[in-house]
């Protein structure tokens, strides 16, 4: 059985700097622990508003975005998806089904109905940022249960020229100082960051409860104690987004994992709806440092006893951070 490192006590994002050492944070674990209480946390709302992509447009994206520039110093944070995880583990959850992808789950008559009420759907599903997990006909995604990080190095490359048109746009500065050095010849992990060609960027994801977790909490491997053959490439057939009648696909490159004797996995125990986990997924600054280049491997983990408990609802926001 691994044992988790507790977290606690959280700190603010103000608080981080100054935090106890030892303490995880993104330049050395590659993640982090913040309470940050937001609009939506605070009567008149309820767990029911995270749930409503307006309210979540209106007040979470842009607190959030501010969350991460303070504790990042990055110059622009550009939120791209939010994925809503409320079911228990299934292998054909929203996430599978997301914009038509995959098999959906047969819709009931309210739920039929529910979707001819809501305008926004195709926006929910072709728009930017992306709402996953929000569509009446496919419900919530589900908790992931494999040790995984969503972005390889050169799988994050192509996550920010293919997975949405809005995204490869905001991302013009990266994507064309790649290609200048391509051309030359030079490898972008060993030229990128020192080339002084193009900003700094990076990707993370900002994993948050809706209630209090009491099971499938997410666990963070601290990656200074992953061996480089701990890390499996695997390609992952992932969606065109953001074009109307678009089912194709392009292939991303993602991680899994072995396990080895000396990995440290952190989490926050009991974790509440205002305390948040900052997971780096990519930081063009580090590729030359380890295999994942500042992506931190995480997943989902079982907690004995605790099997009868309601199934966890989470909100996770990614987003790209361009310095």
């Amino acid at each position: 059985m691994q044992p988790l490192i507790d977290m606690r006590p959280v700190p603010t994002a103000p608080e981080l700097p100054d935090a106890p050492e030892g303490t995880a944070r993104l330049p050395t674990h590659g993640f982090a622990a913040v309470r940050h209480p937001t609009t939506l946390n605070s009567a008149p709302y309820t767990k029911d508003s995270w749930k409503d992509p307006k309210l979540l447009k209106q007040f979470y994206v842009p607190e959030t975005e501010e969350m991460v520039k303070q504790i990042t110093g990055a110059r622009t944070v550009i939120t791209e998806s939010l994925l809503l995880r409320s079911e228990v583990w299934s292998e054909t959850d929203a996430l599978a089904a997301h914009a038509g992808h995959g098999e959906k789950k047969a819709e009931t008559d309210a739920e039929a109905q529910s979707k001819e009420q809501l305008p926004e759907a195709t926006e929910l599903e072709l728009g930017f940022p992306q709402f996953i997990g929000f569509s009446p006909s496919t419900g919530g995604a589900s908790p992931a249960p494999k040790v995984h990080l969503d972005y390889a190095p050169n799988g994050a490359r192509t996550h920010i020229r293919k997975f949405h048109p809005t995204m490869a746009s905001v991302a013009d500065s990266v994507i064309r100082a790649e290609e200048k050095l391509l051309s030359e010849g030079r490898t972008l992990r060993e030229s990128y960051a020192s080339s002084g060609v193009g900003p700094r960027w990076a990707l993370y994801s900002i994993w948050r409860p809706l209630k209090r977790v009491t099971r499938d909490p997410l666990a963070l491997g601290d990656a200074r104690t992953f061996l480089e053959s701990d890390y499996v490439p695997v390609i992952v057939k992932t969606p065109n987004l953001g074009i109307p009648g678009d089912k194709t696909t392009h292939d991303t490159e993602s991680y899994l994992a072995h396990w080895s004797k000396g990995q440290k996995w952190y989490f926050i125990s009991h974790q509440e709806p205002e305390e948040v986990l900052v997971i780096g997924l990519f930081d063009s600054e580090r590729d030359k440092e380890t295999v994942a280049a500042g992506g931190t491997l995480h997943s989902s983990v079982d907690l004995p006893g605790t099997e009868g408990e309601d199934a966890r609802e989470s909100l996770e926001l990614r987003c790209l951070a361009i310095w």
